[in-house]
């Protein structure tokens, strides 16, 4: 009689649970599995053929398999079952990767001990147990109806072919066809029936696209590490910009008008007018200037309103002194408390209507709100006091009716009052600073506050439109009335260059003319002559010398924005003009004792001292990229900004490693050794990531990092301005290029782990669209990339534009197959595998 299982027994614990396999066996597979899901998630699944030899037969190894199996699997499944007992084998077809393929048949060649239960378990319990040989002590208490051993001593498995035979496509062992194709991507029948992207060919894309995003971000580095360098040089770069805008032929005078230091000279479209002609002229341009004549003219026009704003203001700056007389008779009444008050009504309404008729300080755009305030205050003043007559107007009438007398404005006594006023106060400054006050005593307590809140208000508005300051705090219009001499030279350039205009017109020859309108405005014949007078005097061959090294640095200075490759020249030029000075000088001292005071005269000249400044600025800007090139790293740096030279190089020197592998390793050249390249493409893919890593290992602070676009309104001919913008965009693309680029690896990863040998050329077509657009759309010489940089960037571009919308495959027809079978099945991988320890 069989022996009742004992209840407290470990295995009947594991049948109660309905469990098919001891905690050992389950652990030992858990082991395998963690050892090898890192490479099982990256196979792709193929079809297997393995036949199991040894203790397989009445050994219960079909459900070993199949339990095993199970449990070991992550992405792999048997599919068939077969047992041939004559033969001693049993037969599993399943569709698996490798390494879990192998894994499984490795696992089984240990012995393993199944327990068969039919009597003696409680209902619903497991009655099939699979243990290790060590477990079976265990069966004592729990004595299963019968055991069987089972393992295996050899497996062979049959790897049936995927992938190109010529012109066609086999899947798992199956020349496909459109249909065919269709069902493995689950489409009816695909569309593109010539068209599809196989798993070797996305990987080509990808790792391509992965490279072009490698060149982009060390691209990236590069331009980090040039705005690093910028911000060392921009203190530099600015000065250097300041004395070149110095030595411009209206350098003066646009000083006083494009600064906003003072009202009453800052004139923004003047001063754009003159940088258009300057442009022209610093670069010796003359045949240009009549396609400029609209800028001449406007120029001239908008000097005169200058001329006219100085000379309105200074009208204003009489009403002002008029008024203030006004007020300080009409605020003695108040405190006297007299009601008539007809007559300083009637004068300070006149001077309204005088103010209004300033159009120019209306319209001016620094003035125009402070001189609206102005009449707002002024306005409101008069509407009070005429209040105030209509009260005692009113007061004073009889009983039954009351009349309004209104005022008749005396105009001709006004208009001598004022001329007096003019004549006795037009020369002098004019001080509105005392302030009118008020006795306690005196007015009702509501009147009182309100007329001293409107009069002060209206006197702080005058005393702000009338004493207006430069930022530096002094006096605006005495400054102004000082630069009048500066204007009317300007004038004088501006008619003189109208006159021209117009004999242009009459078709004359005006160039001669044209230059010797600025010879005298030009500040390095200036220096020229400066030069000539001390050192050359009649030496025909050292004044052209002379004349060209200045003529030179002209052109090299005035050529805006300041390229960077100009200023070895610059500096070059400039200590050749004082190399001659020196060099004349000591030919002057040896003949003349009383000329070794040149020497000092001539370096205090503001242009040669402005020469000698920017060769000195372009040295300290060279100077200093050269020391920040030379820094080994950043990387002690609290914030991380940017690598340093030497460590962009070492990447390069990587990247074009990583090319040269890259270059030798081309599917769509070819497709028949699908296989071999995949292998191949796989090592690349984890080179060029390990490469990514380490570039991308540093994340950039957020105030560090460009985030927004830089300011459109800037100074296109300033070299620092227009480098900073064009550094700062240049970042902004590449960031941009590189989050597009990574997005598009990111959807491509995706295909790639679905496995499948195949891929719809339709579905992802929208997909390379998108990439090929991109790649099109990289400007390379926007984003600086090296020479070497750009010719790997075209390959790798030209690599994935090869696939166009995926790759080319032939239609087997029925007449073909049963050859193509028989080659599909020559390229079977037949594996043997032997378990020599049993």
């Amino acid at each position: 009689m069989k022996t009742q299982i004992s209840s407290t027994n470990y295995l009947y614990d594991l049948l109660i649970k309905k469990q098919h396999t001891s905690e050992i066996i389950r652990a030992q597979i858990i082991t395998i599995k963690e050892e090898t899901k890192e490479k099982v998630v990256k196979e792709p699944l193929k079809a297997f053929v393995v036949r199991f030899k040894g203790q397989v037969i009445d050994t219960s190894f079909e459900k070993t398999l199949k339990i095993i199996s199970k449990h070991l699997f992550v992405k792999s499944n048997i599919d068939t079952i077969n047992t041939f007992k004559e033969q001693g084998y049993v037969e599993a077809t399943m569709t698996a990767t490798q390494t879990e393929t192998e894994s499984l048949i490795h696992y089984l060649m240990k012995p393993r001990v199944v327990l068969h239960y039919k009597k003696g378990i409680e209902k619903g319990a497991s009655n099939f147990l699979i243990i290790d040989e060590t477990e079976q002590g265990q069966t004592d208490n729990c004595a299963p109806d019968y055991l069987h051993r089972n393992y295996i001593t050899g497996a062979e498995s049959c790897e049936k072919y995927t992938g190109r035979l010529g012109d066609y496509l086999v899947l798992n062992g199956l020349p496909l066809t459109s249909e065919k194709i269709g069902r493995e991507l689950r489409f009816n029948k695909i569309e593109t029936k010539n068209k599809v992207f196989t798993t070797t060919g996305l990987k080509e894309i990808y790792v391509n696209l992965y490279f072009i995003s490698l060149i982009l971000k060390l691209d990236l580095e590069q331009h980090y590490l040039k705005l690093r360098i910028f911000h060392f040089q921009e203190s530099d770069i600015k000065a250097v910009e300041e004395k070149i805008d110095a030595l411009g032929f209206f350098a003066d005078i646009y000083n006083l008008i494009a600064s906003k230091d003072n009202p009453l000279l800052f004139n923004k479209d003047l001063s754009l007018d003159l940088i258009r002609l300057e442009h022209i002229i610093e670069n010796d341009n003359w045949t240009a200037i009549p396609a400029y004549a609209g800028y001449i003219y406007s120029a001239s026009n908008r000097l005169n309103d200058q001329f006219k704003l100085l000379e309105e203001y200074s009208l204003f700056l009489t009403y002002a002194n008029c008024i203030e007389k006004f007020i300080v008779r009409l605020t003695k009444k108040f405190m006297k408390y007299k009601p008539d008050i007809r007559s300083e009504q009637e004068n300070l309404t006149a001077n309204y209507h005088e103010l209004k008729k300033l159009q120019t300080i209306s319209k001016h755009e620094t003035l125009q709100n402070d001189y609206q305030e102005l009449l707002n205050s002024f306005g409101k003043l008069l509407a009070y006091l005429d209040f105030l007559m209509i009260r005692d107007t009113n007061t004073s009438a009889s009983g039954e009716q009351k009349t309004i007398h209104l005022a008749e404005k005396p105009v001709k006594k006004f208009g001598a009052f004022l001329k007096k006023c003019i004549e006795s106060v037009f020369p002098i400054t004019i001080d509105i600073s005392t302030k009118p006050t008020f006795r306690q005593d005196q007015v009702s307590e509501p009147e009182k506050g309100d007329i001293q809140q409107l009069i002060g208000k209206f006197n702080a508005n005058l005393e702000k439109l009338s004493k207006l300051r430069t930022l530096s705090g002094k006096d605006a219009f005495l400054e102004a009335r000082m630069s009048v001499p500066q204007l009317t030279s300007l004038s004088h350039i501006l008619d003189e260059l109208k006159e021209l205009m117009r004999n242009i017109e009459r078709r004359k020859d005006v160039q001669d003319p044209l230059k010797a309108i600025f010879a005298k405005s030009n500040k390095f014949e200036t220096l020229y002559n400066d030069i000539s007078a001390l050192v050359i005097r009649e030496n025909v061959q050292d004044q052209e010398f002379l004349h060209g090294l200045l003529a030179e640095v002209q052109r090299l200075l005035f050529n805006k924005p300041l390229k960077k490759n100009a200023y070895k020249k610059i500096i070059n030029t400039v200590q050749s003009i004082e190399d001659f000075i020196v060099s004349k000088g000591t030919s002057v001292k040896t003949t003349n004792s009383s000329s070794h005071a040149f020497m000092s005269e001539l370096h205090q000249n503001p242009v040669l001292k402005n020469l000698t400044d920017i060769k000195t600025g372009l040295k300290n800007i060279m100077e200093t990229e050269t020391l920040t090139r030379r820094v080994d790293s950043f990387k002690n740096d609290a914030e991380f900004f940017s690598y340093s030279a030497k460590e962009l190089d070492g990447f390069l020197a990587e990247i074009e490693k990583f090319h040269e592998e890259l270059k030798d390793t081309c599917y769509y050249q070819n497709l028949s050794a699908f296989e071999v390249i995949e292998n191949r493409l796989d090592n690349l893919i984890n080179a060029v990531k390990d490469i990514d890593h380490r570039i991308s290992s540093y994340t950039r602070d957020k105030d560090k990092k460009i985030s927004k676009e830089p300011d459109v309104n800037i100074d296109y001919l300033k070299s620092s301005q227009l480098f900073k913008k064009n550094l700062e965009k240049a970042i902004l693309i590449l960031q941009n290029q590189i989050a597009q680029t990574e997005a598009f690896m990111h959807d491509i990863e995706n295909n790639l782990y679905r496995h499948s040998f195949i891929h719809s050329g339709v579905a992802t077509s929208v997909l390379f669209d998108q990439i090929t657009y991109l790649l099109s759309n990289i400007d390379v010489r926007l984003i600086d990339l090296t020479q070497s940089m750009e010719d790997m960037f075209k390959e790798s571009v030209s690599t994935i534009f090869h696939y166009q919308v995926g790759e080319v495959f032939k239609e087997p027809q029925k007449e073909e197959v049963e050859d193509l079978m028989k080659e599909v099945d020559k390229r079977a991988v037949v594996r043997e595998y032997k378990n020599d320890k049993i």
